[in-house]
């Protein structure tokens, strides 16, 4: 599974860290089937929206710890070189760039909360969803690899999965 995180999601990842962007950015991480497609241009706007003054005064970042969450970011993600230069999407060229980035890129999806993105739902055969629902498709597509918390035991150091076949 191939996904493409729009700017807002990746910025909202790293705002809220119990949202739902960063919920996905963890399954990414955690789960081998997933790849995060990125280009070079969604990571410069990510860049840019996080250096703005007032989110690192509300955040209390500093440059380098905003270049240190872009090199993560990066380091995650398969970066792709943009070749499209499809314009679909009129009132926001940057949504452009996302759609661009997740078809050279051969993603299945594309994750935004932008509306003119989200209105699309579908953009040269990718899907593209809210957050909330690609959450829904990941847990769907990768259910046997996820242990609900409420499965997880831990006696005297020895992991228990409830519930299950076998337990560790």
């Amino acid at each position: 599974m191939k996904i493409t995180l729009d700017t807002n999601v990746l910025v909202s990842a790293f705002i809220s860290k119990k949202g739902n962007p960063a919920k996905i950015l963890n399954l990414i991480a955690d789960i081998d089937g997933i790849q995060l497609i990125l280009s070079e241009e969604i990571l410069d706007e990510f860049k840019d929206v996080l250096s703005r003054e007032k989110i690192k005064e509300v955040f209390g970042w500093k440059q380098k710890d905003i270049d240190d969450i872009v090199k993560t970011v990066r380091d995650a993600a398969v970066i792709v070189k943009v070749k499209s230069d499809f314009k679909t999407v009129n009132e926001d060229s940057n949504d452009d760039m996302v759609l661009n980035t997740a078809y050279d890129g051969k993603c299945d999806y594309i994750v935004s909360g932008d509306k003119h993105l989200k209105n699309l739902k579908i953009f040269k055969g990718i899907k593209i969803l809210p957050p909330k629902n690609m959450i829904d498709e990941i847990v769907e597509k990768f259910k046997e690899f996820i242990i609900p918390i409420d499965r997880i035991e831990i006696v005297k150091g020895t992991i228990i999965i409830k519930g299950g076949k076998t337990e560790f």
